[in-house]
């Protein structure tokens, strides 16, 4: 196991499951610190007591990242902490399938919250926390550069995650901080058996794939950037 500084930490969102799930695993096996955050706390503490066991360092907190209160509670836990973060790994995200003209505002108020307003909000609680010549990387997905049939919601929000990614990049350029943005096509997750799609999920990615991007991209020397990163499976987009 390779060893990072013991000030230097890696948050990573959403990472109870999926994708989230597969990073941090695969980065507490190279020896990364690591900060889990998601919203369910059973989840978070047996994949922590995994890591533990394995001799990783972590610690984690239970959050919901559209809430103000659990944001504020998280901002606070990390002065506590005294942590000096290096990485943040964006992934919590919510999918909804409907299209344009029937699914209900509310449903796309909570798409924007989930996977754009979130992001923004857990930066600003970190941005004190985070080191010159860090790197956040959003995970987004096919949709945030390429449009389909009842996911407009979902794709408008990636398409704006994109925005804010690439608006970072330029206001943090004066802190040699990297911004990514991952494309992923389909990803065989969880997230498909919920919204009920029946897609062959041999052809998809696997969370592993998307992981070892991320460790990738982690490694590079610093006056490296890469900016975007698109990946699918040899055999289509899903």
């Amino acid at each position: 196991m390779s060893t990072h500084p013991s000030n230097s930490w890696t948050i990573i969102t959403g990472a109870s499951r999926g994708i989230g799930k597969a990073i941090a695993c695969r980065l507490a096996e190279r020896g990364f610190n690591l900060i889990l955050i998601a919203r369910n706390e059973s989840l978070l503490s047996e994949l922590s007591a995994q890591i533990h066991r394995a001799g990783g360092e972590v610690v984690w907190f239970r959050a919901d990242l559209t809430n103000e209160n659990d944001l504020n509670i998280l901002g606070e836990w990390l002065g506590q902490k005294g942590l000096s973060v290096n990485n943040v790994i964006l992934n919590a995200g919510l999918a909804m399938v409907g299209k344009v003209l029937e699914m209900p505002i509310q449903d796309w108020r909570l798409i924007f919250d989930t996977n754009v307003l979130a992001p923004v909000a857990l930066l600003q609680k970190v941005k004190e926390h985070l080191k010159e010549k860090g790197h956040i990387v959003f995970i987004n997905s096919v949709a945030g550069k390429m449009v389909f049939p009842d996911w407009g919601a979902y794709s408008a929000s990636k398409f704006a995650l994109k925005a804010v990614a690439q608006t970072l990049r330029q206001e943090l350029a004066d802190k040699k901080i990297h911004v990514t943005s991952v494309f992923p096509s389909s990803v065989s997750t969880s997230l498909h058996d919920r919204l009920g799609l029946r897609w062959d999920k041999a052809k998809m990615l696997k969370a592993e794939d998307v992981a070892r991007a991320v460790e990738w991209l982690l490694s590079n020397p610093e006056h490296i950037n890469i900016n975007e990163l698109s990946m699918e499976n040899i055999d289509g987009l899903f």
